[in-house]
């Protein structure tokens, strides 16, 4: 009868971060498969013992869910549970939330400005003229909308190319989504939306880090005046 050798703790740990690494690179979302064992132990060339230890430590962690007989699953990280049942409990929560998307995405847009291709700026470009032709027909499908906008905020981040940023707020990205969602349904700002994502992105395709960080935080400092005044509004009824 054969002893299965005990996975070394440390070689376990460097495979879980290699599957960490592999759910960003294929911009897994919360829900998604992973590939199935056999592929994934040949793709990282290790054994299928040292993977499925790998995967239990992320299900411990709270980043994947394995469910027999269907395979392993990607789980939303529980910061961005936690994110999004503080924003929506208070008005505390969503000042949070655009304190964070300051921090991030302000100079993001000035990194961007000088780091954008071609492509980048097409699809920039694309994204925008995606959300025209939302909001030009009725009625307005505000739930595409608001991925839509989270969409060019994003691409944006991923542009700047600072991986650190690109995942932290990828982390908001759902919470993110409700905020504008929130926001984007109110009468003419959707309109204010569009113009200032048509400002932001035309400093980014001239070069203009500085003008398209001020724009950015202009943007948000905006979007949030607008969401604190829908929450105390609500708070009211």
């Amino acid at each position: 009868m054969s002893i299965e050798t005990p996975i070394a703790p440390q070689r376990a740990a460097r495979i879980a971060s290699q599957l960490i690494e592999l759910i960003d690179i294929q911009k897994l979302a919360p829900g998604d498969r992973l590939p199935p064992e056999r592929s994934l132990a040949d793709l990282l060339e290790v054994s299928r013992p040292s993977l499925r230890e790998a995967l239990h430590i992320l299900q411990a962690q709270g980043f994947v869910q394995i469910k027999h007989g269907q395979g392993t699953f990607v789980r939303e990280p529980i910061v961005a549970q936690e994110l999004r049942a503080s924003m929506m409990s208070s008005t505390h929560g969503l000042n949070e939330l655009f304190d964070a998307r300051e921090v991030l995405e302000v100079p993001a847009s000035k990194w961007a400005a000088a780091k954008a291709s071609k492509e980048d700026l097409r699809l920039l470009r694309a994204t925008l003229n995606q959300i025209d032709t939302v909001t030009a027909t009725a009625p307005i499908d505000f739930d595409q909308l608001q991925i839509l906008d989270a969409k060019f905020h994003l691409t944006i981040v991923g542009i700047a190319g600072n991986r650190f940023i690109n995942q932290t707020l990828n982390v908001l990205q759902d919470v993110m989504k409700m905020s504008m969602e929130t926001t984007l349904r109110l009468p003419g700002r959707s309109d204010v939306s569009r113009n200032e994502h048509n400002g932001i992105l035309a400093a980014i395709e001239s070069g203009n880090g500085e003008l398209a960080s001020q724009l950015t935080l202009q943007h948000i400092t905006g979007a949030r005046a607008v969401a604190l005044a829908d929450a105390s509004e609500k708070n009211k009824r």
